[in-house]
């Protein structure tokens, strides 16, 4: 589903999740927005993840999943 949308719909997508996550509503599912949006080719997305993950900030600390975010989005650039 989320692969399929252009540039434009991923860079509103990717807004979208970021203005949840700094407004503090509804973190688990701005996550997952974040990583459908990341999976569908959108490297800052992926390298968000990938600091969310290395700080521990509101999910659990996670330096593979940083790991895996941070490749993703090198491979993306």
């Amino acid at each position: 589903m989320i692969q399929q949308l252009s540039h434009q719909d991923l860079e509103h997508a990717y807004a979208d999740a970021v203005n949840t996550i700094q407004s503090q509503m509804n973190f688990a599912d701005a996550v997952k927005k974040l990583e459908d949006v990341a999976r569908a080719g959108h490297g800052k997305a992926a390298l968000f993840l990938a600091e969310l993950y290395y700080q521990g900030f509101r999910v659990e600390r996670d330096s593979l999943k940083a790991q895996y975010w941070q490749n993703l989005a090198t491979m993306q650039a």
